[in-house]
């Protein structure tokens, strides 16, 4: 495994020379995957158009919460209906740190505030969390849910889960890599990679517990029980994870008319082009499988050419189970110390991390890290129609930043990458549950 992290933003201008053969180890193992110090400010991307009045909202969440105490009572609805699934990562959690029962009675605190919080967010018209002086809002409402948390002492309560789905899917991580690169072609390829990050939405500890015949729940279950010894848990067979993680790529598979939101063509013909991504911003989502998808996709990305340089971004601090910057940094360091691919690209300055300078589930672009600012603006040499921003999951691309590309410069290419797993989002959306997202607007 790489030995250390640098804290500083790589530079911008071009991939560095390669080291002579017999210096190259000692070199990877002192530099690792290169992330920024921890950001202690916030401020706008630097590819949004100054002209434009960027929003986070996407039509029919936020701006109807606003508004609308119908439309808070929904998405309150479904806020409610998740803390069953909170519960068990709370008893998970306790099993994972060896706490004490007290940690479920700092939960049990949580839960109740947040009941009432919601109550209060549901009828009040001028907000119970949020200072604009209208309702709250879906993201008034997560944000409100961690600021809970941490007032209750939870950190980071889906830590347990995150570490197991985390564990599991670096032991699936090369066979999945030996899948893509023996696939055929680049479109072959690309087709493998994008199948990889939407079936991250199937894909969980629980799913691969379920094949090896090991009691532990996934987030969707209602009550579990853990062994106190971690390592119990589960059986890491890669090539028996690999087999599970197929059947999960099977029911995302493209489909002859594609997906709900396809643009795979418009993906593929760039990727060929004479004008490649030079820049790609990868805003991750859950740890575990997801997080497997990005690096899988960030290694692509990064391979297909000498030029594409690309950021894995995460939040700076836990919310629910998305994947911390931390964590990121720890994930993607260990696919490098069995993957030669990644290890050469981060050496060449060709995949690093980042934090967003983010806290919730949601993405708000006007409050990034001045580390991510600092990354977009060092690149002088990049046009704004060779940057890519791809934005992983539901809450940064469907429930926040569905027009995104509406408030990038001019010539920015948005991709989104997500499955509707949820009923209210695919009534919005004119979908079904479980049709996937694979979306690319560039910006006018």
């Amino acid at each position: 495994m790489l030995a250390s992290i640098t804290a500083s933003v790589p530079p911008q201008s071009a991939p560095k020379a390669r080291s002579p053969a017999s210096t190259r180890g000692s070199r990877i193992r002192r530099r690792g995957v290169a992330v920024p110090s921890s950001p202690s400010t916030t401020a706008p991307l630097p590819l949004l158009a100054r002209d434009k009045t960027y929003s986070h909202v996407s039509p029919g969440v936020c701006d109807t919460c606003a508004v609308s105490r119908e439309a808070r009572a929904a998405w309150v609805v479904l806020l409610l209906g998740q803390l069953p699934s909170h519960r068990a990562n709370a008893e998970r959690t306790r099993a994972h740190l060896n706490a004490t029962s007290a940690y479920i009675t700092q939960y049990e605190a949580f839960e109740r505030a947040y009941e009432e919080y919601l109550a209060r967010a549901t009828d009040s018209e001028r907000g119970a969390a949020s200072t604009s002086g209208e309702g709250d809002t879906l993201m008034d409402m997560v944000e409100q849910k961690e600021r809970l948390l941490r007032a209750n002492g939870l950190e980071d309560m889906f830590l347990g889960l995150k570490s197991n789905e985390n564990e599991i899917c670096l032991a699936l991580y090369p066979e999945m890599c030996r899948a893509i690169d023996a696939a055929g072609d680049a479109r072959a390829k690309l087709a493998l990679v994008i199948e990889a990050a939407l079936a991250g939405n199937l894909f969980d500890a629980g799913a691969a517990a379920a094949v090896q015949n090991v009691a532990f729940c996934d987030e969707e279950q209602k009550a579990c029980e853990f062994p106190e010894d971690e390592s119990k848990r589960f059986n890491l067979d890669a090539t028996q994870l690999f087999a599970t993680f197929a059947k999960a790529q099977e029911k995302v598979m493209r489909p002859a008319r594609g997906w709900k939101f396809d643009d795979f063509e418009a993906i593929a013909e760039r990727l060929s082009g004479p004008k490649p991504w030079k820049r790609v911003l990868i805003f991750c989502d859950n740890a575990g499988a997801d997080t497997m998808g990005m690096v899988l996709l960030a290694r692509y990305l990064a391979s297909i050419n000498g030029v594409t340089q690309v950021a894995l971004v995460a939040n700076e601090t836990a919310a629910l189970n998305d994947i911390t910057y931390a964590e990121l940094r720890s994930f993607v360091s260990a696919c490098a110390s069995n993957d030669k691919v990644v290890r050469d690209l981060i050496e060449d300055n060709r995949i690093s991390c980042i934090s967003s300078g983010q806290t919730s589930t949601l993405l708000d672009l006007t409050r990034v890290s001045h580390q991510l600012c600092e990354y977009v603006s060092s690149a002088k040499d990049v046009t704004d129609d060779e940057w890519l921003v791809v934005l992983d999951g539901m809450g940064r691309s469907l429930e926040s930043n569905w027009n995104a590309s509406s408030y990038m410069k001019p010539g920015v290419d948005v991709l989104s990458l997500a499955m509707v797993k949820s009923e209210i989002n695919a009534l919005r959306l004119g979908a079904e549950v479980y049709d996937c997202v694979v979306r690319l607007n560039t910006a006018k």
